[in-house]
C-alpha cells in the first residue's frame, strides 16, 4: 500500500485500454505529492474520505500522506499524466504568495480544467515531459519553472475560476456520508453492525455497497485511517507506541504493530525514527 519513488520529481504519460470497471491503481498513500491530468476516459477516485467521478480535462490533486485509490470505469483507452514531486518544490511559491494559497492549492480533490485552457495546460505537461525524458544540465530547471506554473495556474482556477471544483459523486452520498463518519470518528469502535444501524443500512447493503463505491473493505478502511492518524502521532508527538495505538482506536498494540507493518512495510517504532517512509 506504500509507495515512494527515487527522486524529488517525476512525470510519465500512462495509458490503458480495455479496462473493465473493477480494473485501477490499488489503494496506496506516498510521502511525495501528486497530481493527475486525465486526457481521455473516465474514472472513480476515492481520496481520504471523498468519491468523486471525473473525465477528460479533470486534474486530480492528491497531497502526501493521502489514502486513495483510482478505478477506471467501463472500456476504451484512458490515458492520464501523472506528476509526482515532494513538498519541497513548493517553497517558492509559499514565498511569493503565502502559505495560505499553496495549503488550498493542494487540498485533495479534482479540479475541472475550463475547457479554453486545457490546451495550454496539455502543452504546459508536455513540456515536462520532455525535460523528464531528455534531460540536460538545464533541465531540472525548466522542470522546476514548470512545475511552478502548473501549480500557480491551479491556485487561479481554484480562487478565480467558477464551477472548476469537480462535485463529489451525488451516486453514492450514503457512502460518502459513512466514509466521513468512519474518517472523523475512526478511534471510536466503530463496527460493520453499528454502523449499519446508524445509517439505517443492511449490514450486507454496506459491505457490497462501500467496497463497490471506494475500493475498500470496511474493516480494511478503519484500519487504515487508523494507521494514518498513527504515522501523524508517531511523527509529531513522543506519546508511546502502546499509547497512541490505543488513541487510534486499535485495542491490542500487537495487532496494531502487525497491521502498521502490513500497511508501512516498517515497525512503528522504525517508521518514527526515519520520517522519510
Amino acid at each position: 500500500m506504500f509507495q515512494d519513488m527515487s527522486k524529488d520529481f517525476d512525470i510519465k504519460r500512462i495509458k490503458r485500454s480495455n479496462i473493465s470497471c473493477s480494473t485501477g491503481v490499488g489503494a496506496h498513500v506516498h510521502p511525495f505529492n501528486e497530481i493527475f491530468y486525465l486526457s481521455s476516459g473516465e474514472c472513480t477516485s476515492f481520496i481520504d474520505h471523498n468519491i468523486y467521478k471525473f473525465g477528460k480535462g479533470d486534474l486530480v490533486i492528491v497531497p502526501s500522506g493521502c489514502l486513495h485509490r483510482t478505478t477506471y470505469n467501463g472500456k476504451g483507452m484512458h490515458e492520464r499524466i501523472v506528476i509526482s514531486f515532494r513538498n519541497e518544490a513548493t517553497e517558492w511559491i509559499q514565498n511569493q504568495t503565502g502559505k495560505e494559497l499553496m495549503e488550498n492549492c493542494m487540498k485533495p480533490g479534482v479540479v475541472n480544467i475550463p475547457e479554453k485552457r486545457r490546451d495550454y495546460v496539455v502543452a504546459l505537461l508536455d513540456k515536462l515531459l520532455f525535460e523528464n525524458d531528455s534531460p540536460d544540465e538545464l533541465s531540472p530547471a525548466f522542470i522546476k519553472v514548470g512545475l511552478i506554473e502548473l501549480l500557480l495556474f491551479i491556485i487561479r482556477c481554484k480562487n478565480y475560476e467558477e464551477n472548476v471544483i469537480k462535485e463529489i459523486d451525488v451516486d453514492n452520498r450514503i457512502i460518502q456520508e459513512v466514509a466521513t463518519y468512519i474518517y472523523e470518528h475512526y478511534a471510536d469502535n466503530l463496527s460493520l453492525e453499528y454502523v449499519a444501524d446508524k445509517f439505517n443500512l443492511s449490514r450486507s447493503y454496506l459491505s457490497k455497497k462501500f467496497k463497490t463505491a471506494t475500493g475498500f473493505g470496511f474493516k480494511e478502511y478503519i484500519i487504515n485511517v487508523r494507521i494514518q492518524n498513527a504515522c501523524n502521532l508517531l511523527l509529531e508527538t513522543n506519546k508511546s507506541i502502546t499509547d497512541i495505538a490505543f488513541e487510534c482506536g486499535f485495542n491490542d498494540s500487537n495487532y496494531f504493530g502487525d497491521a502498521f507493518r502490513k500497511a508501512k512495510g516498517i515497525s512503528p517504532h522504525k517508521y518514527r525514527k526515519n520520517e522519510t517512509f
